[in-house]
Parts: structure tokens; sequence; C-alpha cells
């Protein structure tokens, strides 16, 4: 059986096709052109869905909140020219295939199940897949599945609040993980750091430099990997969690701060569980998405 997957980005759409077993096919990428409008993006999403050999089941990972039961994404910041559409309705129609046939999620959700099915947390029952890019997001594993909660919005890491002194959010709170974390957050504090080296936009460069030698490079690395361990925490005392995996673009710099995360961990949660606890850095990269989206076709016809 062959599954199809589709991760919607502001800049390129990744795509590809997968065997249920696990072996990837094929792979594409291509622009995402939002100036073009949602008609034109969809129809090059039809497109390369048909590409890929698409006959039976599409899955499509899009940023923001998702209205599963309406097909569409309510709310999305960074890709405004789809919010309302009804993207499952007209994927379909534009594939020839029953509304069934094609399902829809937030993009860290299906990169959360990627993750879980062929990447770092393959043996894990539970797990909190946190993507460090421009923003913060999260994808919930509980008991070996997905769990977005009755709104969607569980995992939403990126929103809870690690310094209420902190900067504004975009949310309207001050302090979020995703203020202090973030790919455009480690920029913003190279830069106040007096790295400007480092940042904006060359966040490689300050990872490199961090691995090389003790400076402030490092120094700033373990001080962010520090705000997102007290971020973490917050999930092992709800959920008494005990693996997180970390991807994005910046979550490349993870064995950087990796002693500032378990230094934070350590800070805001008690009892002896910190060495129990896992934080792993993503294994499929850019592919974590469309192959999560590919297998939700097989994960809701058992449903």
């Amino acid at each position: 059986m062959l599954l199809v997957g589709i991760d919607l980005g502001g800049t390129a759409i990744k795509a590809g096709a997968i065997s249920s077993e696990g072996k990837i096919v094929a792979r594409r990428e291509i622009p995402s052109a939002l100036e073009r409008g949602a008609s034109d993006l969809l129809d090059r999403m039809a497109q390369l869905a048909r590409d890929l050999g698409a006959q039976s089941s599409v899955g499509m990972g899009v940023p923001g909140l998702v209205d599963i039961a309406g097909g569409r994404v309510l709310q999305s910041p960074n890709l405004a020219v789809i919010e309302r559409v009804r993207l499952v309705a007209e994927l379909a129609q534009r594939l020839a295939l029953p509304a069934s046939s094609v399902h829809l999620e937030n993009d860290a959700n299906a990169a959360a199940i990627g993750e879980h099915w062929l990447g770092c947390g393959r043996n894990e029952r539970d797990l909190l897949f946190v993507t460090l890019g421009t923003g913060v997001g999260g994808g919930l594993i509980l008991d070996g599945g997905l769990y977005a909660g009755p709104g969607g919005m569980a995992g939403e890491i990126g929103h809870v609040v690690v310094d209420p002194d902190g900067p504004r959010c975009g949310c309207g709170s001050r302090g979020c993980l995703e203020q202090l974390a973030s790919a455009s957050a480690a920029s913003r504090r190279a830069q106040a750091a007096g790295l400007p080296r480092s940042a904006p936009g060359n966040l490689v460069r300050l990872a490199q430099e961090a691995r090389a030698a003790v400076g402030p490079e490092r120094e700033l690395l373990v001080a962010i990997g520090r705000d997102l361990g007290r971020g973490l925490a917050s999930a092992i005392s709800i959920l008494d969690l005990r693996c997180f995996v970390v991807g994005g673009g910046f979550g490349a710099a993870l064995d950087v701060m990796l002693p500032g995360v378990r230094e934070g961990i350590a800070e805001r949660c008690y009892g002896e569980r910190l060495a129990s606890v896992r934080v792993a850095q993503a294994e499929l990269g850019a592919d974590a998405g469309w192959i999560g989206a590919a297998r939700l076709g097989m994960l809701r016809s058992r449903a």
C-alpha cells in the first residue's frame, strides 16, 4: 500500500510517498508560492500528490489551528491564505478521491507521528515532539497514539510561560517558551549578547563556535537550553513524560544546549525523575512532517 504525505510550509511544500511498512519510495519539494493564492496552491499540491502516485490516501500537515472535522485550518499566522479554506474537500475533488481518503493534521502533530513511527521515538509509548523553528511547536503522543485534545491544542509547549517577566509573545502572554528558545529568539538573544556574527539567520555558525570552545556562544546556548528545560519540566510535572524528541532547524543545536536543558528540568521538577528523562534529537529531519502526514490514512482507518 502506497501512502502519500504533504507537509505545507511557508516557503516550501515537502512531500513524499512511503510504503505501509515504512520504506520511502520518493520525495519531492516545490516552492509554496503563497502569493499566488489558495486555489493555485491546491492545484500544485494535487499535482504533487499525483506525481507521487497517490491512489487511495493522502495526508496533509499544515501549521496552525486545525479543524479536523471541517477539513480546514481555522488560524495560521504564517499561512493566512489557507485560513477557512476547505482543504480536504478541495484536494479530494482535484484528486477524484472521496473526502474520507484525504487527511488533515497540524504540522507538529504530523511530525510527532512520523518520529514516533520511524524516527527517534519509535520504541516509546509516550513522548512530546518539540520543534524549534521560527516558533516552538509540539506534538504529543500518549499510549502509542496522537493526543490532540478536544480543541486540537494539546502539546502546544511553545506557549507554556517560562518567565512571566520575559518578552511579549504573539499570543499575548509574556515569557512563553517560544520567545526564549525558538530560532528567532536565539537570534535575538545572540545579538543582545553582542554576538552579531551569529545572528540573525546564522545559527549554524553559533552552534559551531559553541561546540569548538568554551565562550559566550556556548554560554548562550546553554542558557537557551536551560529555558527549554524549564518549559519541558511543565510537561513532566503534568503528564510524567520521560521522552522528548527535539526537531526543527534550531533543534540541530540540541547537543550544545543539552547540559542547560537538564539543568532547567532539574530546577523545575521534583522527585528523582531526571535520570529517567530522555531528551533526544529527532532523526527524520525535514521528512518527519510528510511521513507523519502519510501515516494518517493508516491510523484513521483503524479508528
